[in-house]
């Protein structure tokens, strides 16, 4: 599920939070909420490191569903994402003069163009330069990264096994995983905690492919962070399929794949296969006619 949060009928840094869940944007609401809540959003939205919650609602009323309530966050955390708060519930205020009014004392600073070590947003950024590797004595072992909504962050080792790691040795071009870690082998991460329990089914392409949680928990902290070891070779044939996919999909690192572009390692062999045995053929069929042409 894909959540994101921003501040509307203001500015990039000013006006009425709202958060997108569930397919809607929707209003939060301020009971409980304190300054360090208010400034956790600026940090969340790039936006500074200081914030306040106005109190003369100057960005008018939402229209849509009001999505938290009772939201707490402390000095540790760098991501609304990770606070304490109610369930989520389309209608936690009980009026709208509740809905919460934030202004922030920075201000967003302009993209660059696209870099493996700093993506500024996810149209600008393959897969590959999403994901990281963190820790390590090279880019293919390390805690898990990702890339999301602006900040990079890691996924929490619930449910993480091999078929996962093969997933991502695999986007980064690392070969098939070597092992699976859990509980912050290559240290703990800061930031967001983007993805926990995610399920591979060690096949996928991408670990966006992949099903997942969103980390909107207290489930996960840091000292459950991710991350594998690669082998760094590519399995065989995987070269020749990657061609096969630039091929029929020219535009593929530009896209995510799906499903239907898929070419799996079995159609790959049975390509191989069938080339060689052409030129078995044709080499046998010269031979034939060579034969014959030498008794006449």
């Amino acid at each position: 599920e894909y959540l994101a949060l921003r501040l509307v009928n203001g500015n990039d840094c000013a006006g009425r939070l709202e958060v997108f869940h569930n397919g809607t944007w929707g209003s939060v609401c301020s009971n409980r909420m304190s300054q360090l809540t208010a400034i956790t959003v600026c940090k969340h939205l790039n936006c500074g490191d200081g914030g306040e919650i106005q109190s003369d609602f100057k960005y008018g009323r939402g229209s849509g569903p009001t999505w938290l309530d009772h939201i707490e966050c402390t000095e540790q955390h760098n991501s609304l994402w990770h606070c304490q708060s109610d369930p989520w519930n389309p209608q936690s205020c009980e009026n709208r003069a509740e809905e919460t009014h934030i202004s922030c004392t920075g201000r967003k600073e302009a993209t660059s163009p696209a870099t493996f070590t700093e993506c500024p947003n996810s149209t600008s950024c393959s897969d590959r330069e999403k994901l990281r590797l963190i820790g390590g004595e090279d880019g293919c072992s390390g805690r898990v990264e990702i890339w999301h909504e602006g900040s990079w962050g890691t996924v929490c080792d619930d449910s993480w096994d091999v078929a996962d790691a093969n997933v991502v040795c695999r986007q980064l071009g690392c070969g098939p995983a070597v092992s699976a870690l859990s509980e912050a082998a290559f240290g703990e991460g800061t930031g967001p905690i983007w993805l926990e329990k995610v399920h591979c089914k060690g096949t996928e392409l991408s670990l966006w492919d992949c099903p997942d949680k969103p980390s909107f928990s207290r489930n996960c902290d840091h000292k459950e962070d991710a991350a594998v070891n690669c082998s760094e070779e590519e399995p065989f044939g995987a070269p020749l399929r990657h061609l096969l996919l630039l091929y029929f999909h020219p535009d593929l690192s530009r896209r995510p794949v799906r499903d239907s572009m898929r070419i799996s390692v079995p159609v790959v062999l049975c390509i191989i296969l069938g080339a060689l045995l052409c030129l078995v053929l044709a080499i046998l069929a010269g031979q034939i006619r060579s034969a014959r042409m030498q008794q006449r």
